[in-house]
């Protein structure tokens, strides 16, 4: 029983290893030729707050939650590197990370997932990947997840 026990420690510890995060994602791929990679920190998004009008709307007032951000877009990498961060992308791990939405239209996958506490959200991930557009999206910041759903029911086409 005790050879076991520790077999399937060794099994979780060696998947735990193994598991690709969020940072090793923006790692490997930042500085890749053609890669666009920003990253905002807490710093600078707190003086780029005084700048936000929260009556110009919600997106605005959004705005104003987001602590900081990271941006990767491998749109005019090879389609080598794009092929490679999909790859790395199905190896993520979730890391208590919950599926808000999953659309995969034409071979093009977009995931946003989120990491929250009650109703409110810490953080946020917009992954898109396929053979044309590879993009990787983090926000840290507090979100309620009202804020959220009246920006995409304002930003979304009703249908009939």
């Amino acid at each position: 029983m005790k050879k076991l026990t520790t077999l399937i420690a060794l099994i979780l510890l060696a998947q735990a290893t193994w598991a690709t995060s969020i940072k090793d994602v923006f790692n490997e791929f930042k500085d890749t030729p053609r890669a666009e990679y920003v990253s905002i920190s807490p710093f600078l998004m707190k003086i780029g707050k005084c700048f936000i009008d929260e009556e110009e709307g919600p997106e605005m007032a959004l705005a104003k939650q987001v602590h900081s951000m990271k941006v990767l877009d491998l749109a005019d990498c090879s389609p080598e590197v794009k092929a490679r961060f999909t790859r790395r992308i199905a190896d993520l791990d979730d890391n208590g990370y919950e599926t808000l939405v999953r659309v995969n239209e034409d071979g093009e996958k977009v995931n946003i997932l989120v990491k929250q506490k009650k109703d409110v959200i810490r953080e946020m991930l917009i992954v898109c990947a396929g053979t044309d557009d590879c993009t990787l999206v983090f926000f840290k910041g507090k979100f309620k997840t009202e804020d959220i759903d009246r920006l995409v029911n304002d930003n979304t086409t009703h249908r009939d």
